[in-house]
């Protein structure tokens, strides 16, 4: 789950972000793992106002397995992806 929102994060920022920079970190805590992808970048008012069908895809995605998505674009954007380390059968 998270190679794949890892892809689309860095995807958005190549295409889209004009950014010079791209932070990427991996945290384990607590019995979650989190992804954080932080660029420098200038988000377009368009991107800002609603999410493409690549970060839709991810949220839904994230949202299924139990994991939460934040997004927040001020200064550059950042992306934070929360996932339990362990997934129940439904």
């Amino acid at each position: 789950m998270l190679a794949l929102a890892l892809r689309e994060a860095v995807t958005n920022i190549v295409r889209h972000a004009r950014a010079t920079t791209c932070t990427l970190r991996f945290v384990t805590e607590n019995g979650l793992r989190r992804l954080l992808v932080e660029d420098n970048g200038q988000p377009s008012e368009a991107h800002a106002l609603r999410e493409g069908n690549g970060l839709r895809g991810m949220r839904e995605r994230v949202e299924s397995i139990g994991g939460q998505l934040l997004l927040q674009s001020d200064r550059g954007t950042r992306l934070q992806i929360t996932l339990p380390l362990r997934v129940e059968p439904a």
